[in-house]
């Protein structure tokens, strides 16, 4: 519990920084007039728009879950919400162990059943991203500055993650065998067996989909609408603003943006979202003031449809706001079965 406050404040102090070297380099007044201009029937589209992106996500991680256990469409979608406002105010990756936690709580299935499902789900977005990218990359956009950099490298890892999809499908004895070699043994026998077991827990996942290969497409269809919902998201925030920005744009520097909620991040993403999403777009051509002013309403946005949804679904499904977080913040995820993959309920 001390290491995570110890995080937090770091984290904190990161994202204030970041958040003064913004106010260094933004022109504010120019971002408060545009903000002042902000049509706000685009703004409650958008809202729109993003409700929409968290049903597909959840039926997305209802089709993972299948093979585990047959849990009901709504509960899988408050689960959703709930785990995202805990990670949103608590960003330390703790939204997957708050799925975990309260699927147990709400379905009684096992931690350790449940957290390889979250894996793959959080990886088939991380899949639909890198493609989103490595498709701006690979198209000729005009990037300003140094930014071309983690385009080729998004790229990369695109190509990484699909031979380790491949590799985890047909060989996954192989793939922890040569893990358990390259992991340092000076990392310690603990953090050496949690890394491996994540590891084989995720293996595992994508080892269950590739043994049922015709749910990979609704999976994979379901990932794409969503991240292109998402990217409709920031082109209608940058409607609100009266700028028109090309859709090639919008998308790469919606998967370059999706990239940085990787970095460790203060509370509440402060800081870090408006100097990450500046940067991006503003980069790609989108326009200093113009980006900085989408990304100040799209925070905003954020933290409202969070804030509501995410209370009411801790609410509809019993739990205290604060036993909920405390839960998150005490619990260590366990080590995901070595077993064979998890048989499917009985109906």
């Amino acid at each position: 519990m001390r290491r995570r406050g110890w995080l937090i404040a770091g984290q904190t102090l990161l994202g204030a920084a970041l958040l003064v070297a913004l106010v260094l380099i933004v022109d504010l007044r120019a971002v408060g007039e545009t903000l002042g201009q902000a049509r706000w029937g685009y703004v409650l589209l958008a809202a729109g728009l993003a409700i929409v992106s968290t049903l597909i996500r959840a039926s997305r991680w209802r089709l993972v879950l299948r093979p585990v256990a047959r849990v009901p469409g709504l509960d899988v979608w408050l689960i959703s919400l709930a785990s995202s406002l805990i990670s949103f105010l608590i960003p330390l990756r703790t939204g997957e162990l708050a799925r975990a936690l309260f699927l147990k709580q709400r379905n009684r299935i096992p931690i350790s059943a449940a957290l390889p499902t979250v894996a793959v789900d959080r990886s088939l977005d991380l899949l639909t991203v890198l493609v989103v990218g490595a498709t701006g990359a690979a198209s000729g956009l005009r990037v300003e500055g140094a930014l071309r950099t983690p385009l080729l490298l998004g790229a990369a890892l695109f190509v990484g993650f699909a031979a380790f999809v491949l590799l985890a499908i047909l060989s996954q004895d192989r793939m922890m065998a040569i893990a358990d070699r390259l992991l340092p043994r000076t990392l310690g026998s603990s953090i050496r067996d949690r890394i491996l077991g994540v590891l084989r827990g995720l293996m595992i996942g994508f080892t269950t989909l590739g043994r049922q290969p015709r749910a990979l497409f609704p999976l994979i269809a379901l990932s794409f609408a969503a991240t292109l919902i998402d990217s409709a998201v920031i082109y209608v925030l940058f409607l609100s603003l009266g700028s028109v920005v090309p859709p090639l744009i919008v998308l790469t520097g919606y998967a370059l943006f999706a990239i940085t909620f990787l970095v460790p991040s203060a509370p509440g993403y402060v800081g870090s979202m408006e100097a990450f999403g500046s940067l991006i777009f503003g980069a790609l051509g989108a326009g200093a003031t113009s980006a900085a002013s989408m990304v100040v309403i799209f925070h905003a946005l954020n933290a409202v449809l969070l804030g509501l949804g995410g209370g009411l679904a801790i609410w509809a499904l019993g739990l205290r706001p604060q036993a909920a977080f405390q839960s998150v913040m005490v619990a260590e995820p366990p080590l995901p079965s070595p077993a064979p993959e998890p048989q499917p309920a009985a109906k």
